[in-house]
């Protein structure tokens, strides 16, 4: 399949030295595609820096993608967001009353925030922006104690524009109208930064976490592929991060013949994501090439790994073994 794109994410290197040399074994082990993290701290300290870390991977031919990592809490990644520090009116809102540590996507302060990340990080010179993972805040992430049907978000942007729409009140319980309502805020709020982002040059992929909640997008994954400034449909299924006990290569081809399909039938390219991070056990290495030997049998258009060397630089999610995970995708690659 030598027309398959194969990628790895890349993260928590502000050193363009340390980054060139990195780079250069992507490029050498074959891949054609990074993905570069681009957090509130990248954009705030680091702008310029990590400019160069673009350039360079551009130079060396790899697509370059760009992600807003952990922003406003509702992105993927292990990073905090300031804004969210700075800005509590910003925040989501319990069905239960109680605010949360995550920006609402239907907040006017925090749409104006991605809007001047979207600009930064196109102007980065990014090939394609990855709206990685976008989530309402799922407060049993974190915590217990909180019952099983609490949901987010009823603050008083998002309970005024539930009645604009529905002329009637937002209930507490979350109701098919107000998942609904959910989905189309989050495809709103994409769309919008996504419109921006083509107008600034970059492409954009969507990666949608493979659960069909409400809580992290639409359930009807054609919903996003409608969009018309989306080129890029993606998912992760990280089979031992979302499930327990499933088999990689069933639980891959479940959801990456969903997407191939559904991107297919829209004119999109597709992108499934291997998991290279929390794996341990004698099984991790070979679980990880039948999952990547699966997205390709999928029809992948693009194949990543999260993440490079088997995350073995966040210890908190580093593999057990964390270079044999990382080699056991790379030999699995066309």
């Amino acid at each position: 399949m030598p027309d398959t794109e194969a990628g790895t994410s890349y993260f928590g290197v502000q050193d363009p030295e340390h980054a060139a040399a990195d780079l250069d074994r992507f490029r050498e082990a074959g891949l054609d595609a990074v993905l570069h993290t681009f957090s509130e701290r990248d954009r705030a300290f680091y702008r310029e820096t990590m400019a160069d870390i673009v350039a360079a991977s551009r130079d060396r031919g790899l697509t370059t993608y760009v992600n807003p990592w952990a922003v406003g809490g509702v992105f993927g990644g292990e990073e905090f967001s300031r804004f969210v520090a700075h800005n509590s009116d910003s925040r989501q809102v319990l069905s239960t009353g109680e605010r949360v540590p995550a920006a609402c996507f239907n907040d006017p302060a925090f749409r104006e925030f991605v809007r001047g990340w979207t600009e930064d990080a196109a102007g980065l010179g990014a090939d394609v922006l990855f709206w990685d993972e976008p989530h309402w805040h799922d407060v049993h992430w974190y915590e217990d104690g909180y019952p099983d049907d609490v949901w987010c978000c009823r603050c008083d942007h998002c309970r005024e524009k539930y009645r604009e729409r529905y002329d009637e009140p937002m209930p507490a319980t979350e109701t098919e109208r107000v998942s609904r309502f959910r989905e189309d805020s989050m495809l709103d709020f994409l769309d919008e930064m996504m419109a921006l982002a083509d107008a600034e040059g970059a492409e954009n992929a969507v990666c949608l976490m493979p659960t069909q909640s409400a809580d992290h997008g639409p359930r009807d994954w054609a919903q996003m592929a409608e969009s018309d400034h989306i080129d890029v449909l993606a998912t992760d299924p990280y089979w031992a991060a979302f499930t327990e006990d499933a088999d990689p290569g069933e639980y891959v081809a479940r959801f990456g013949e969903e997407l191939v399909e559904v991107a297919d039938d829209h004119g999109l390219r597709s992108q499934l994501w291997i998991q290279g991070f929390g794996l341990s056990g004698e099984s991790a290495a070979d679980d990880v090439r039948t999952a990547t030997r699966t997205a390709l049998d999928c029809g992948a258009d693009s194949v990543f790994v999260w993440g490079y060397d088997g995350c073995r630089t966040i210890s908190e999610i580093a593999c057990e073994e964390p270079m044999a995970v990382w080699n056991a995708y790379l030999d699995e690659l066309p």
